[in-house]
């Protein structure tokens, strides 16, 4: 199966389940179900979700969507939590962004308020979401998985070390926090979910979650990186927010040809740790759509 046909047969299932789960846009209170639907289907790219479903059939060995179907709410909670993470990062108080995907920010359409909840109401969707899971110990570690992911010790931790830190001398090891808890846990979340549905042996679920916040932290290296020297035709925002809102990056600790290195480093990690696992084509295809995107 060629790659862009796998991506886009998996992102229709997923959009039609996405479509299922939330409430139509004319439901009570409509302005927060029209801020929610606007934040979710705004031509994401659905990553995470993706690298579940392909760490999943690259573990059971074929590519089959018929397999994928029961998975569907997780797949959809991983892509939920990443909008609402979205929605939260570009509030005034925040990252202070006015565009995401080439479109008006959540906060700058509804209302920062209404984005506020918009990005609430998202977490708490899904989680509600996989509980609809049929075997219930999956849905239980499921929301195990994701909570922890998502949590102070997670996804939150690393936005709130982040906010803190903004505009005071950062070092290296605090900045590498902020990107692998903000950017890797929800991808390490998505491999760590696929091999508990798939009972992988301990080994493969450290190696693959290593994978993923190698992934995750070298994405965020060429972003830091693309906001210095890229345009918001790759960005779809203004680049130079980072700057703006006087955060650390590595290029500003490291400078750009070294940051390059870094980012160049982490994507053969990420090769290497999965180069021999047979199926593998999805992830290593992931790792190249990184690797174009370096400058």
């Amino acid at each position: 199966m060629l790659v862009q046909e796998y991506f886009k047969s998996r992102k229709e299932i997923l959009e039609d389940a996405l479509e299922k789960y939330l409430a139509p846009s004319d439901t009570y209170p409509s302005e927060l179900n029209k801020a929610i639907r606007y934040s979710v289907f705004s031509d994401g790219k659905r990553l995470r979700p993706i690298i579940f479903f392909a760490t999943y059939e690259m573990l059971i060995g074929r590519k089959n969507i018929s397999r994928l179907r029961r998975l569907l709410p997780a797949a959809c909670a991983l892509e939920l939590v990443h909008t609402a993470s979205l929605i939260h990062d570009d509030l005034p108080s925040v990252d202070n962004s006015d565009e995401r995907r080439g479109k008006p920010s959540c906060h700058v359409k509804f209302g920062e308020a209404t984005a506020i909840l918009a990005g609430d109401a998202l977490i708490t969707k899904s989680i509600e979401i996989l509980t609809k899971l049929k075997n219930k110990k999956e849905a239980i570690k499921s929301i195990e998985i994701l909570t922890r992911a998502i949590s102070t010790r997670g996804m939150i931790g690393g936005q709130a070390v982040d906010i803190i830190s903004a505009k005071k001398k950062t070092t290296k090891s605090t900045l590498r926090y902020i990107h692998l808890k903000k950017t890797g846990s929800l991808l390490q979340a998505a491999t760590e979910l696929a091999c508990m549905f798939q009972k992988a042996e301990n080994n493969l679920r450290i190696t693959l979650g290593n994978f993923a916040l190698n992934l995750g932290l070298a994405y965020q290296i060429v972003d830091d990186i693309l906001d210095e020297v890229g345009s918001f035709e790759v960005l779809g925002r203004q680049p130079g927010g980072d700057s703006k809102n006087k955060k650390a990056t590595y290029p500003s600790l490291f400078g750009l040809e070294k940051s390059k290195k870094k980012a160049e480093k982490l994507l053969r990690d990420c090769y290497n740790a999965v180069k021999n696992i047979k199926n593998n084509e999805i992830l290593l295809e992931y790792v190249n759509m990184i690797k174009e995107r370096l400058p």
